[in-house]
């Protein structure tokens, strides 16, 4: 009876996945296991867009009102998540190859819209960002040292300039100069991250665990060190927190425009936790930042802008030693 129910159940979750499919129509199923194809943008005037390696981004096509809408509506369901009027976005993964998806519906736009952007195939070694200069030697030993010293670690840089596959790819080296014995935990909204050491708790956010809540768990649950995919609230506070109470060497990655704004963006998000702007704690707990930004005129159109270790504080003026 058991293995009669966990077949109906895996079929009627195939029969949801191909109704996804479906309304996604034939041309962006193909996109989705287009290896040159990054990002997928459905707009609410029904305009699909999409970023390609070699191209860049172009319009392809479009997707109907009623298509858009309920393909969000049935991930939502697959997902166990609500979306409606009062909930009207949805940040999820698709079930196909753990792509990562941000739509929304009205009133938050006219019409459902979504951004799709497919995680890379691979975690390219930190040597690969190297070998294609997007850092330099200095810059790679420092990284280096940095994991070895256990610094805590800050990634930043806009959307889609590849915060996340570079941060894998610090990760990656971590993994293989550090002691193989230190447990990590992974804390995300979102599962990007990826972790070959071999004791690794991972936990997600959902609509009712903040990742505020999951430092919490985290520092009852014996970490070592504590990574974190985005930091982009109040959390910050916590996050400072946790990495400044024995457990160093940290990785985290924020929306930044440069290494240097990146620590006015943690206070600000800090501040959301309603307390006032901690500089001595950003000063005795973040050691190293990473910058890494979009440039067209480099060959792989991307790359480490700046790496800077904090100092000190004077007053609230930080003084940085940038790694060039």
């Amino acid at each position: 009876m058991g293995t009669n129910f966990m077949e109906q159940n895996q079929a009627q979750i195939e029969l949801k996945v191909d109704f996804l499919k479906k309304m996604l129509g034939k041309g962006i199923c193909a996109a989705l296991v287009n290896n040159d194809i990054t990002e997928i943008m459905a707009n609410p005037d029904g305009s699909v867009w999409f970023e390609s390696r070699v191209k860049g981004v172009y319009r392809y096509g479009t997707i109907g009102e009623f298509e858009a809408q309920n393909f969000l509506l049935q991930l939502a369901r697959l997902r166990d998540l609500f979306l409606n009027f009062d909930n009207p976005y949805i940040e999820t993964l698709l079930p196909f190859n753990r792509e990562r998806i941000e739509g929304t519906i009205p009133p938050i736009t006219d019409c459902a819209a979504f951004t799709i952007r497919k995680p890379a195939q691979f975690v390219y070694p930190l040597e690969d960002y190297l070998k294609q200069d997007i850092v330099n030697q200095n810059q790679f030993h420092f990284i280096c040292d940095s994991l070895l010293a256990r610094k805590n670690i800050i990634v930043s840089g806009g959307p889609g300039t590849g915060k996340t596959t570079l941060t894998n790819a610090v990760v990656k080296k971590m993994s293989e100069i550090c002691d193989p014995a230190q447990r990590i935990l992974i804390l995300e909204d979102i599962a990007e991250i990826r972790c070959e050491m071999p004791n690794v708790l991972s936990m997600m956010t959902s609509q009712q665990v903040s990742m505020t809540t999951l430092l919490k768990i985290a520092m009852r649950s014996r970490p070592d060190r504590i990574l974190v995919g985005e930091v982009r609230d109040g959390a910050a506070l916590a996050l400072l927190k946790s990495w400044n109470t024995g457990c160093p060497g940290g990785i985290a990655t924020i929306h930044a425009n440069t290494a240097e704004s990146s620590v006015l963006r943690l206070l600000s998000l800090a501040q959301e936790a309603h307390v006032p702007p901690p500089y001595d704690l950003i000063a005795e707990t973040v050691n190293v930042l990473i910058n890494i930004i979009r440039d067209p005129k480099h060959p792989v159109g991307r790359r480490v802008s700046s790496i800077a270790e904090i100092k000190k504080f004077n007053g609230k003026k930080m003084q940085f030693h940038d790694i060039t």
